[in-house]
């Protein structure tokens, strides 16, 4: 039976691997944080199941270890998709905000304006929002991820998953 540093290596595995599978066209740096993103939320969803119904016995399985849950987060893949879009959205605003150039008014010439990049603390902060944009799209995938790959381990044991519940 995997137990909890099996489940999280595995599932740091699984979520790294979809979520560079769903970064792939974002360009290599996108796509590198995407898969870190991807690795931390398939760390946590690789214990999650075993979060929602600790495993005191063998036996623990119920709906969080079932069949019925796993369907449960491959139906999310719609609105995984929204989400990772969503994040992806938030990301690439930044990211060109960070490079528009403002025009301040020229103190030297009455009624023109000189074009001056961002302060620097704001690009700063814009960079950290692409960054966590960009890792939350991964993280979500690597969660979905990870859970499903809990679930595959318990699958190939004894006692397996049961449908819905223990009896089930």
């Amino acid at each position: 039976m995997a137990d909890r540093k099996t489940h999280r290596r595995a599932g740091r595995v699984a979520g790294g691997v979809y979520a560079a599978h769903r970064a792939k066209g974002q360009g290599v740096l996108p796509c590198a944080v995407e898969t870190l993103g991807g690795v931390l939320g398939g760390d946590l969803g690789g214990i999650v199941a075993d979060v929602l119904e600790p495993a005191l016995t063998s036996w623990h399985r119920g709906p969080a270890h079932s069949c019925v849950a796993g369907a449960a987060v491959l139906s999310l893949g719609d609105p995984l998709m929204r989400f990772e879009s969503y994040c992806r959205e938030q990301a690439e605003r930044n990211a060109k905000e960070r490079v528009t150039l403002r025009a301040i008014p020229d103190l030297s010439r009455e009624g023109s304006f000189v074009v001056v990049s961002a302060d620097p603390l704001g690009q700063l902060w814009l960079a950290i929002c692409e960054f966590f944009w960009r890792m939350l799209a991964g993280f979500a995938n690597g969660v979905a991820a990870g859970y499903l790959s809990h679930l595959a381990l318990d699958a190939g044991t004894f006692r397996s998953i049961p449908i819905l519940t223990n009896g089930f």
